[in-house]
């Protein structure tokens, strides 16, 4: 926890450095744009987990919704998987499929109050019925190799690392001192709540509390609202998250298609007098259609469909929702987290310790050999006395990022292992 709010601190003081106000920016500065492709690839695999994450939870709180409403015989109180297939069919397509989706932004207003009501019950229902004494089978204190499973789980919780650069560009006479104290309270609040929801869940259920609590609860009014609640806010929120993750896979496929167009053997193939006479379909395919027949419309479509039926069909296979947060913290979640913003923070401080880059006299050279606007990077320099601590904040720095890839490669080995 502590970590992943210093790492955050990190992403916004790299954006007051180098007067930056979103990540690609900061990380074009930085890192240059020929390494862009990395961050939507982050974007593009951490949003597919969500996805497959949401349709989950929609099997989840369909299934009890239809219990509760039909009856517990009724064929889709019964079958969690046909419950899913017709959600993603009759309802997220078409959402995935809309070019507009400013009538969606009811949705954060909703799922942020039904979040908070679905907290305030588990919390009340802790406090009213869970058992006296702990259960025999219960172990509060033992080290077992699931610690770092759960790190992993609790970083993908925490990940909000993108937006620190908007949120500190919101900020009223924007300072490291204040934007320190934002990221307090802010890291603060959230593990309370965080913890307090985990623990009343554990002192209410014990051992069986399952990755996501409500499946405890029994059918009752207030928890048939929660169900409806939850299930039709994360409905409503897929094609947000999902129209983030295709536009990272778009980026992809015009980078890879670029960089495969611009290759020097492709080029003497594509000047072949053979290849002027004829495309043929599996050119076509490569090369994409003449620009007279333009179809991004058609590809645009063929992308979404593919797109939402795999995330459902993954999502049919696995109902461990603990499961799946595990892998996505492991792969991305420690990757935003720590990685990112320390390696951001490391190469920043690099440039400043260096001395040779102001907002007067840039630097002579990009730092990994930017191009474009960004050719001249500059950055803000230190007084000399904060040069100790700026020596010192590369090994936190580096710490942070050895630790990060530690935990990607134990959590996921740790997750995978309860798999087989």
């Amino acid at each position: 926890k502590f970590g992943r709010a210093v790492s955050f601190w990190m992403v916004g003081y790299c954006c007051l450095a180098w007067q930056v106000d979103s990540f690609r920016k900061l990380w074009h500065r930085t890192l240059g744009p020929n390494t862009a492709w990395v961050i939507d690839a982050t974007i593009l695999l951490n949003g597919w987990f969500t996805l497959v994450g949401y349709l989950v939870l929609i099997g989840d709180f369909t299934t009890k919704s239809f219990g509760g409403l039909l009856g517990e015989d009724h064929l889709l109180a019964r079958s969690r998987l046909l419950d899913q297939w017709v959600v993603t069919v009759a309802v997220l397509l078409p959402l995935s499929l809309a070019q507009d989706l400013r009538r969606l932004a009811f949705t954060s207003v909703l799922g942020l109050g039904v979040t908070v009501y679905v907290v305030l019950l588990v919390l009340r229902d802790s406090w009213l019925k869970a058992p006296a004494e702990w259960g025999p089978e219960m172990v509060l204190a033992e080290w077992r190799a699931g610690a770092f499973e759960a790190i992993a789980l609790y970083t993908h919780a925490f990940v909000a690392h993108y937006n620190a650069p908007k949120l500190f560009g919101e900020l009223e006479r924007p300072t490291g001192v204040r934007w320190l104290f934002v990221v307090c309270v802010a890291y603060v609040v959230a593990f309370v709540v965080y913890a307090a929801f985990a623990f009343a869940g554990l002192r209410r259920f014990e051992t069986d509390v399952e990755g996501n609590v409500l499946r405890n609860f029994e059918m009752e009014a207030k928890v048939l609202v929660a169900w409806m609640g939850m299930g039709f806010s994360i409905a409503f929120t897929y094609p947000i998250v999902f129209n983030s993750a295709r536009e990272a896979l778009v980026n992809l496929m015009a980078q890879t298609k670029e960089t495969l167009l611009a290759s020097p053997r492709m080029q003497r193939f594509m000047s072949s007098p053979r290849l002027n006479s004829r495309r043929s379909m599996s050119l076509y395919n490569v090369l994409g259609p003449s620009p007279s027949r333009s179809r991004s419309s058609d590809t645009t479509t063929r992308i979404t469909v593919a797109f939402v039926l795999c995330t459902a069909a993954v999502a049919s296979v696995c109902s461990d929702l603990g499961l799946i947060n595990a892998l996505a913290g492991a792969l991305m979640g420690c990757a935003v987290a720590f990685v990112f913003p320390s390696l951001l923070f490391f190469q920043t401080v690099r440039a400043q310790l260096a001395g040779v880059a102001t907002h007067t006299r840039p630097l002579a050279a990009p730092l990994l050999g930017q191009r474009g606007d960004d050719r001249f990077p500059t950055v803000a320099q230190v007084d000399d006395r904060l040069r100790p601590l700026l020596w010192a904040s590369l090994a936190v720095a580096g710490a942070v990022m050895v630790a990060g890839v530690g935990f990607s490669i134990l959590g996921f080995g740790v997750a995978m292992r309860s798999v087989f």
